[in-house]
């Protein structure tokens, strides 16, 4: 029997959440091992700059292996969990900082790739409109159970040793789901419709019409240019200090909010693409309210609060971008190319933030630029990207409203035939619209009488019939 789309997010949620918890974890114990080994400025160049770049480089590194041998893919998965713990060891155990700063860039190599590997994944097994919702579930259990692994040993777990067991035991859990929940080998596609995102309340997911003068080529880079734009405004309004943890700033309850930000995200990307885009870019704002109230008797906390949560959109927002882009394409080894291009913008964010540190009005000025060339990007894209969307939502609703009026379907009917039409079963029916199966056979049998259609694949086949007249 096929696996039900439920099953499937299910499933993908919990390898990234576990994926996330197991890297997020080693990155904040590398990262308080490298707070005590040297100040907040060096602390900031090696963790949010070095890292940032070293796993984009294992994103890329994973994405280049996706592109010729797919097939390993899976199996690799067994080996680089039980490599990024063994680097960890030393990493966050290690009292001289040169030791600890190059085996946690080796760490951060890995951490890209797994990031890549969950991406990958996510794209190869779900149905498109799904995504959003199992990255921004994944990552928030992930952030949540990192906050509560917090509260431990009087919550100084990620400053102990201790922190290294739970990370073995990670890595094992880790192992074993991945062994347990197979994805494809990456030798080809999982074009298969949209499963309930064309009749249903979600939108169709990204219809990518480039003209002539357009190359995809070009739009690639321009869509790169994008997600490096949009993550670079955010990170110059604030950065992340590293002194603001050596002044009593938690950072795990701060991420909560970041958790808060994916959720909301996700569901916006869920509903419709046009929504997660424009909320991405609204949250451009937010940077310049951090610059402008920075000088002000305003705890540290609300910054590091406020910046995780608009963070939280433009982190789904990157990720869907290109996990549609390589659906569109059919080029499954470009789904993890969004992840990677936000971490190169993390990364030129903090450099202007380091080197602009105390010029304030240069800061702002580099900002409203950074801001500007953004929009303009953004709406440049935005033809290519979510008019076709909005044109092929409503040619489908008109479709669906014209069926459903030739053959006079009362409003129940209508909703059986959105399930019928999706290839839901009769018990799946039932449980969605919380009636029995007995009624829902009842409305199949209407269906079909009114449009003189001897079964269910009759009935599919003269509305595909219908939608191409």
């Amino acid at each position: 029997m096929k696996e039900s789309i439920r099953n499937k997010q299910i499933q993908d949620s919990a390898v990234i959440a576990l994926c996330f918890l197991l890297t997020s974890t080693g990155y904040l114990a590398w990262t308080y091992n490298i707070l005590g080994l040297s100040d907040a400025a060096v602390s900031d160049a090696l963790t949010l700059v070095a890292a940032y770049l070293f796993q984009a480089a294992g994103i890329v590194l994973f994405s280049l292996t996706a592109r010729r041998r797919g097939d390993l893919l899976r199996q690799s998965m067994y080996i680089i969990p039980s490599l990024y713990m063994l680097f960890l060891i030393p990493a966050a155990l290690s009292k001289e900082l040169i030791q600890a700063a190059g085996f946690g860039m080796v760490l951060n190599l890995l951490c890209g790739w797994i990031a890549g590997y969950y991406l990958w994944r996510l794209s190869a097994r779900e149905n498109a409109s799904g995504q959003a919702v199992t990255l921004g579930v994944g990552y928030s259990i992930s952030i949540l159970a990192s906050w509560l692994l917090s509260l431990f040993c009087r919550g100084v777990l990620y400053y102990s040793d201790s922190i290294l067991i739970i990370c073995l035991v990670l890595t094992a859990v880790v192992i074993f789901v991945i062994y347990k929940t197979p994805a494809q080998d990456g030798s080809g596609y999982d074009a298969s419709g949209y499963e309930g995102s064309l009749y249903g309340s979600t939108e169709i997911p990204l219809r990518l019409q480039l003209p002539e003068k357009v190359s995809f080529r070009r739009f690639f880079i321009l869509a790169a240019a994008l997600i490096i734009l949009f993550s670079m405004v955010n990170i110059c309004g604030f950065g992340f200090p590293s002194a603001d943890l050596q002044d009593g700033v938690n950072l795990e309850f701060s991420r909560l909010f970041y958790a808060a930000g994916l959720l909301l995200a996700g569901y916006l990307n869920h509903r419709n693409r046009r929504y997660g885009a424009i909320c991405a870019l609204i949250a451009l704002i937010v940077p310049f309210f951090v610059l402008a109230v920075k000088g002000e008797p305003v705890s540290a906390t609300l910054f590091w609060a406020l910046s995780y949560f608009t963070f939280g959109f433009y982190s789904i927002y990157r990720m869907v971008l290109f996990l549609d882009i390589s659906r569109e394409k059919k080029l499954l080894w470009l789904s993890c190319l969004g992840l990677m291009f936000g971490r190169i913008g993390d990364a030129l964010g903090e450099i202007v933030c380091l080197i602009l540190s105390g010029h304030f009005l240069m800061q702002v000025g580099v900002l409203a630029l950074l801001f500007i060339v953004s929009a303009l990007l953004f709406f440049y894209l935005y033809q290519f990207l979510y008019q076709p969307e909005a044109k092929a939502q409503r040619s489908e609703r008109e479709v669906f409203n014209r069926f459903s009026a030739k053959y006079d379907l009362s409003a129940r009917e209508r909703e059986v035939l959105r399930y019928l039409l999706d290839e839901k079963s009769n018990s799946d029916i039932a449980s969605e619209l919380m009636i029995s199966e007995g009624t829902v056979k009842y409305h199949i049998h209407n269906l079909l009488q009114k449009t003189s259609c001897r079964n269910r694949i009759a009935l599919i086949a003269a509305y595909t019939a219908e939608r191409d007249m």
